[in-house]
């Protein structure tokens, strides 16, 4: 008799859990309509509606490529945000945030990768190795993790950065904490909410007597980042070539359905004594 009524009281339980839960999930919805009804009236207005369907295609085709169209209204969200993306670019000449067509957003993930693998290192000399990066990514940050006790084994490092366009924010701030002391500034990220300051978590793994850093005009964001927490804590670090691209701001891309992404700036990065160098970019202590 006891079993039974502890099962009673269980099920109970659970059936008001679920009648809970489930009128949870109900006012949810009915926020998340009340709060979109403008954007769900226009989307249906125009996607279902509009009569003149021959404006409507042109417009769509400029923002879909014609392989990924499917309907007016399956494809409204992404003309949307293609259309407001290229807008602020045009306004703020942030060539940096865009829609990613399924093809290009797969071309660029691909792309990094097949980047990341021409990363080299060699013996120059007895005294000295050679190590060239080819961008800043969760891979060359394996690269030069795997490879941290050869490369210590010197005492000078000449550092390739040369075309490389930078890449991932962690990654770097990852390279950077093998070369500088604890708690040494790496970089501050400005946002819209908050202001992060990234200091380096480890101790130094590497203990160079000189270091040369590669550089040129196509070095950018992540890569300059780079050399600026390299240089600004490390005296034995040297630059060399052209000033580098001057890309100070940071992007974060965000997949959506149907193999689409979203990529848009939303940090501004600052070198670790705050300064800028978007558009100004890293100048060279001597030329090559």
């Amino acid at each position: 008799m006891r079993t039974k009524i502890k099962k009673f009281i269980s099920e109970r339980r659970g059936y008001r859990f679920f009648v809970a839960g489930f009128f949870v999930l109900l006012a949810l919805h009915g926020v998340s309509a009340y709060v979109n009804y403008d954007y769900w009236a226009f989307k249906i207005l125009i996607a279902n509606n509009y009569y003149c369907t021959d404006v409507l295609d042109e417009f769509f085709a400029s923002h879909i490529l014609e392989e990924n169209r499917q309907s007016f209204l399956r494809d409204f969200d992404r003309v949307v945000i293609s259309s407001v993306t290229q807008q602020l670019t045009e306004i703020n000449n942030d060539r940096y945030t865009y829609l990613y067509a399924p093809q290009e957003f797969v071309a660029t993930i691909e792309g990094n990768r097949v980047a990341a693998r021409r990363a080299e290192i060699y013996s120059i000399d007895d005294e000295t190795v050679y190590m060239f990066l080819p961008n800043i990514s969760i891979a060359t940050h394996r690269f030069v993790r795997d490879n941290r006790d050869y490369l210590a084994q010197y005492p000078n490092l000449v550092l390739d950065l040369r075309g490389n366009w930078g890449g991932f924010i962690p990654s770097f701030h990852m390279i950077a904490d093998m070369f500088v002391p604890r708690g040494a500034v790496l970089s501050q990220q400005e946002t819209r909410h908050f202001t992060y300051t990234r200091t380096s978590r480890g101790d130094a793994f590497f203990d160079f007597e000189s270091i040369t850093i590669l550089q040129d005009r196509r070095t950018a964001s992540a890569a300059e980042s780079l050399i600026l927490a390299i240089t600004t804590h490390l005296p034995e670090a040297t630059t060399v070539g052209e000033t580098t691209f001057g890309k100070g701001i940071g992007q974060v891309t965000i997949p959506l359905t149907g193999g689409y992404a979203v990529r848009a700036t939303v940090i501004n990065v600052l070198g670790p004594d705050g300064q800028s160098i978007n558009h100004v970019g890293v100048p060279a202590e001597s030329s090559d």
